[in-house]
């Protein structure tokens, strides 16, 4: 279809209209220091090029928005030349995305969040930037002080020790204030739908893929009770020292866990290399510096052969761009239990189209859902739940 025909808008016409509502836009407010540091000073955008098609998609857009505000046609340009050039080599993909959302609501999020990735913080702000979202933060940041704190050996962190029994979970770990708000506050890896949530349930068996300092297990065992069993795999000697005594601090969530210390990946036994970096450790099939450690894979089809299994629920994977790999290694346990999903999918543009295209492919009626959980680029996450269990 044509973006001018009148017919029903497009993936592109939305898109437009969108970046054309950012026009004008300087928020100062924007930027989340608490986790990329001081903010530097940018440089003025430059002019987009002249284009025949950027005017008259301009005008377009410029009638779209022109009953909300004034702005100059000019700015409308600017922000039509870099988002469209964002997007320009995976407009079919973002589409079959468009298309294979369930709701309104993730459609608006994936334009937002496009917009927000072509033109950066100072044109867009996302959903959570919202003052019930920094009460939270800034409640949970004076419980921090004068607190018992750990290292977790990355950028000089220091984890403070929190208590979560008045927000309703009898847990107590080692985190970071904004990431409690994210993780325990949000609900980053629970999607509120029209007809019910994709969640982890009591007496759910979960794969907590990425398990990093043992928050979100925690959060699954408690989800899924005393009946519920959670898989978690992390392999970092460093995150695994503060997720043991996150475990300790919690014997009565602790035996529902169980740690699987290994990277998933498509097959198991491989060797891979380990780039460290924290939270955001990556692993390779090729060395990318002489320090990289080795560590042995795990599919989680394995999980099947393991004594005393029965099935897999619920599964979420944050493992740093390898979700696609592990989800390939995850075939016949989808295949054969159809698990609610939580996927992260912010580790890559492509990971947007590429995840939900592999899991659309193998016909088991999964539908699709986006859901963000920051006020900036990290914690995408894509909700999938089938409707042929």
């Amino acid at each position: 279809m044509s973006l001018f025909d009148g017919s029903k808008p497009s993936f592109l016409a939305d898109y437009a209209i969108k970046l054309a509502g950012c026009a004008g836009n300087d928020f100062r407010d924007n930027y989340d220091w608490r986790r990329f540091g001081p903010e530097a000073e940018l440089p003025p955008a430059p002019p987009a090029p002249p284009a025949p098609w950027r005017r008259k998609l301009g005008r377009w857009a410029l009638d779209q928005t022109r009953n909300e505000r004034l702005v100059r046609e000019s700015d409308i340009n600017v922000m039509l030349y870099f988002g469209m050039r964002f997007v320009a080599s995976h407009v079919d993909n973002l589409q079959w995305l468009y298309n294979h959302l369930e709701e309104p609501e993730s459609r608006d999020l994936l334009l937002k969040l496009l917009c927000y990735r072509a033109l950066g913080y100072r044109y867009i702000k996302l959903p959570l930037n919202n003052p019930e979202h920094w009460k939270y933060v800034e409640r949970f940041e004076r419980m921090a002080e004068g607190s018992e704190t750990v290292e977790p050996g990355f950028l000089g962190w220091q984890l403070p020790k929190l208590r979560l029994h008045e927000f309703g979970y009898p847990i107590d770990l080692f985190y970071r204030p904004d990431g409690v708000v994210t993780h325990f506050i949000q609900q980053q890896y629970r999607c509120q739908t029209a007809t019910g949530a994709i969640e982890a349930r009591p007496g759910d068996v979960v794969i907590d893929a990425g398990g990093c300092w043992g928050d979100s297990a925690l959060y699954f065992a408690f989800k899924a009770g005393g009946n519920g069993k959670v898989y978690s795999f992390e392999f970092l000697p460093d995150n695994l020292t503060v997720y043991d005594r996150n475990l300790s601090l919690n014997p009565e969530l602790r035996p529902r866990i169980e740690v699987l210390p290994h990277p998933v990946w498509s097959s198991g036994g491989e060797e891979l290399f380990v780039t460290q970096n924290g939270p955001g450790t990556t692993v390779t099939p090729a060395r990318q510096s002489a320090g990289d450690a080795v560590v042995t894979t795990m599919a989680i089809d394995q999980l099947m052969d393991r004594p005393g299994f029965t099935r897999i629920d619920f599964i979420k994977m944050d493992i740093e761009g390898a979700e696609l790999k592990a989800l390939h290694g995850a075939e016949q346990t989808l295949r054969r239990f159809r698990p609610r999903l939580a996927i992260t999918v912010y580790h890559h543009l492509a990971d947007f189209w590429e995840i939900p295209q592999y899991i659309e492919s193998l016909g088991l009626g999964y539908q699709f859902y986006l859901r963000h959980f920051t006020t900036h680029a990290e914690e995408t996450v894509l909700f999938a739940e089938s409707n042929q269990v």
